[in-house]
């Protein structure tokens, strides 16, 4: 139940839906559009010789891992980037071109990235292998040596090796000679003495520069110019946006939903009130300056969806009171302008048109609407019958179009309506009514604004509550349904009004008839259309 519901709720706020994720999608993507693009350089380093040692030594490679990311912080501070501005001549200041700049270094990797944006491709590239070169230019001062230091160790490393293969190759070549002289031998001597003296001078010379190999920087990957933008990304940001548009309608239709207490299904009455919804009533669409006649749709239109559902109503009534008959049913609502009075008609006729005969009693003494339905007078009625005795039903009540339906409107208005419906006399007037047909239908005013409704409630022997399916809130229909039981009403059940569904147009006032009507119905309809002008009760009689 509660899927099937909030996929109702998702259907009835499709338009909002739809609107804010395209909305959404096409702000990203134009905004995204718009914006400067902006490219992004990486330039890598690599901190230390382990690639290059045969076997790396555990120790150095972990002192190069820890360097590596004192080198990320030392390639944002202001003397390397004032370096890389006079270097490129760049028009910015440091702090400025800090902005630009991230330099990352992972615990486990001797790896150093430098990574700069900017809206120049090339200008990025060009930065961040500046940045690159200038870390490998400062390393030698970082690690406390000076540069000349380093450079001599290096070269006298490099003529040491050299010393190294002569002597080598001298000594070998002496030892192969079978016959030396006596002065071979000494050369011999003297040459693995200085082959002794040499290894060892390289050896120290090594120590010395094997002391700078762990903090030694090399560019293993120089920065080209990216071909295409890091930002923005319009597509991305369009499918982005698009899907918080989507989380942000569905948030607004669930929070709608949850804050409106409108009953506008089956599920919601049962819920808010814990009756059985025995009619759902389509909205008919209508015209306020085309006669209330076209609100009775069972007896213009009987081939109609809407009769069709009047008449389903009527069997459920009928179930609903099938242990305890009911010849007098009220019918009743919440607020004002739900529906009641245009029901009760309806519920009237297709009662009528069942075979029984009916007596629809307009029982609201403060805006009674039963004779402005059906076209009657409303200079006597329920009030002259309440006053005396002496008028006779016949005379009182108003004869329709519909055979075995008869209508008693209210009659001039009293001052005390409340005082009158709860008289001895109102109940002895609806004794004397049920001799005069098989039921008695009463309209009466909505139980929010007066007391009337829940009076005649505990007068007849069933109520139905109907409830306008876009208008009638749960904070409106509880109270009044707790109004109805405190008088004790037998409340036989709900009618679920003015549902929001297909629009159903009635005969040539909404441009065709009825696919289910016959032809002699249509031509009536047309007929009482063109004729409504002079009198609308004659467009009924048509109808009729």
């Amino acid at each position: 139940m509660d899927l099937r519901r909030q996929l109702s709720t998702m259907r009835a706020w499709i338009p909002l839906v739809v609107a804010c994720v395209v909305l959404a999608g096409a702000a990203a993507f134009i905004g995204s559009s718009l914006l400067p693009k902006t490219y992004e350089a990486r330039a890598r380093l690599i901190v230390g010789q382990s690639l290059a040692a045969a076997n790396p030594d555990y120790n150095q490679l972990l002192v190069s891992q820890r360097l590596s990311t004192t080198y990320a912080t030392i390639a944002t501070t202001r003397p390397i980037l004032e370096a890389v501005i006079a270097e490129l001549g760049l028009d910015v200041t440091a702090d400025e071109l800090g902005k630009h700049v991230r330099a990352d270094a992972p615990l486990d990797s001797t790896i150093l990235t430098i990574t700069v944006d900017d809206e120049d491709a090339d200008q990025a590239a060009a930065i961040a292998n500046a940045l690159g070169r200038q870390m490998i230019s400062a390393s030698p001062a970082l690690q406390g040596r000076a540069a000349e230091f380093q450079t001599f160790v290096d070269q006298e490393l490099t003529a040491t090796r050299s010393q190294i293969e002569t002597s080598q190759a001298r000594v070998e070549a002496l030892l192969a000679v079978t016959d030396r002289t006596a002065a071979e031998d000494a050369e011999l001597a003297a040459q693995q003495s200085q082959l002794v003296s040499l290894r060892s001078t390289y050896a120290t010379l090594l120590s010395y520069a094997s002391g700078s190999a762990a903090s030694l920087l090399t560019m293993v990957e120089p920065a080209v110019a990216p071909a295409a933008p890091v930002s923005p990304r319009p597509l991305f940001n369009m499918v982005l946006a698009a899907m918080l548009g989507l989380l942000v309608a569905v948030g607004i239709a669930f929070l709608a939903e949850r804050l409106n207490d409108t009953m506008r299904d089956t599920d919601a009455v049962s819920e808010a009130t814990g009756l059985s919804t025995l009619g759902t009533i389509s909205r008919m669409r209508t015209d306020r300056d085309r006669s209330e006649i076209y609100h009775l749709a069972t007896l213009l239109y009987p081939r109609s969806d809407t009769a069709e559902a009047y008449r389903a109503l009527r069997t459920n009534v009928e179930f609903a009171s099938v242990d305890a008959p009911v010849q007098t049913l009220l019918v009743t609502s919440a607020g004002a302008a739900e529906g009641k009075t245009v029901t009760a008609a309806n519920l009237a006729v297709v009662f009528a048109q069942g075979g029984r005969r009916v007596l629809l009693v307009d029982a609201d003494l403060r805006k009674p609407g039963i004779h402005q339905l059906f076209s009657l007078d409303n200079q006597q009625g329920l009030t002259t019958l309440l006053r005396s005795d002496e008028p006779a039903l016949d005379a009182l009540t108003q004869a329709t179009e519909q055979p075995d339906l008869r209508i008693l409107a209210t009659g001039p208005l009293p001052p005390n309506p409340a005082e009158l419906l709860g008289s001895q006399r109102m109940r002895t007037t609806l004794e004397r009514l049920r001799g005069s047909a098989d039921l008695i239908i009463l309209d009466s005013p909505p139980l929010q604004a007066v007391t009337d409704a829940a009076i005649l409630s505990s007068l007849v022997d069933g109520t139905l509550l109907v409830i306008d399916a876009g208008r009638s809130h749960r904070r409106t229909v509880r109270p009044a349904l707790e109004a109805l039981e405190r008088a004790g009403a037998r409340v036989l059940g709900a009618v679920l009004n003015r549902v929001p569904g297909p629009a159903h147009r009635y005969g040539i006032y909404y441009g065709e008839s009825f696919a289910a009507g016959t032809s002699s119905e249509r031509a009536g309809t047309a007929a009482s259309a063109s004729s409504e002008s002079t009198s609308p009760a004659a467009g009924l009689r048509q109808s009729g």
